[in-house]
């Protein structure tokens, strides 16, 4: 899940940095959200994918509140860790929402994750406490259910890797339990985007994901149609969290 954008990484960091200040300027701490993650925050693949920008999840939330997307696209919660204070802290948030684990989950060459399941938990856990103790309200997102087959997720990862586990797509659930459980456990609102996707009809598969139009042909990425289901439940959450 890197992150591509046709000015390069540097130049788009630049020009976040302008529109975050630009936005910034104009609104107090109370209407400030803060939107922290990986690809599926930043919505890196709308420009390889050719989708309206104006679908991506994050742009439906700022039509009614002032948001930053404080996403890059690769970034595990290690990652986000590091520009923790640059990207969320620096911006006096009074909601931040965070979802983080599809780039943790993912198993390397020798097996072991990116980010192993006590690091993924203790990060969560220091951005809530740092966030709580700021008296900003912290929103959870669990990650969506990952397309397993050899045409979208295991045609860049290894399947044999993911067998002990019960294949890729309970492998990143495992991580969503984190996301859940930390939840439950610091009274923070969740918003189960996996849970809220496999509600299907015909129960949860490959084939059922893929003809649901949720998710696109990467196997772990938002189509416009997903993004609408993500929207909802950030837009009510935020709601309750601004009552």
């Amino acid at each position: 899940m890197q992150s591509t954008h046709p000015l390069g990484y540097l130049a788009a960091r630049y020009v976040k940095a302008v529109k975050d200040s630009a936005v910034l300027a104009g609104a107090d701490r109370s209407d400030v959200v803060v939107v922290f993650g990986d690809s599926n925050t930043e919505g890196t693949n709308w420009f390889e994918n050719g989708y309206d920008v104006r679908d991506k999840w994050v742009n439906r939330l700022a039509q009614h509140r002032t948001v930053i997307n404080a996403g890059v696209g690769g970034n595990t919660s290690e990652q986000g860790r590091i520009r923790f204070q640059r990207d969320v802290l620096s911006k006096n948030p009074k909601v931040v929402i965070i979802m983080f684990g599809t780039n943790d989950a993912v198993l390397n060459a020798d097996g072991q994750p990116k980010v192993t399941k006590a690091k993924f938990e203790e990060n969560l856990r220091y951005f809530t406490d740092t966030l709580q103790a700021r008296q900003s309200t912290v929103i959870l997102m669990t990650t969506i259910p990952v397309i397993e087959g050899l045409d979208h997720y295991y045609a860049r990862n290894n399947e044999r890797l993911y067998g002990t586990y019960g294949g890729a797509r309970m492998w990143h659930d495992s991580y969503n339990e984190i996301v859940r459980k930390v939840a439950r456990e610091k009274n923070v609102l969740l918003v189960d985007n996996y849970q809220n996707i496999t509600q299907l009809p015909n129960g949860i598969s490959d084939e059922t994901l893929v003809k649901s139009g949720l998710i696109d042909p990467s196997g772990t990425h938002f189509t416009p149609q997903g993004a609408n289901v993500v929207y909802w439940g950030a837009r009510m959450a935020v709601s309750a969290a601004l009552w």
